[in-house]
């Protein structure tokens, strides 16, 4: 079983989470669930995320 895999069900016993139940669980808890993922998801480079200011994997502006 790959690191990801394990990883987002340790996430979801430590938040509670559980598929028998999980039309039950609060909100929070599952958008907290869904963040962890499309943060892992971009830092595996899968999925574009947000740019940061002062990147250094961005050019530099020609202004300094």
């Amino acid at each position: 079983m790959d690191y990801l895999a394990l990883y987002l069900a340790e996430e979801a016993r430590r938040l509670g989470l559980d598929s028998a139940a999980l039309e039950d669980a609060p909100p929070d808890t599952v958008q907290t669930f869904a963040q962890t993922v499309v943060n892992k998801l971009v830092a595996l480079g899968l999925l574009r995320g947000r740019e940061e200011v002062g990147c250094w994997a961005a050019p530099r502006s020609a202004k300094h």
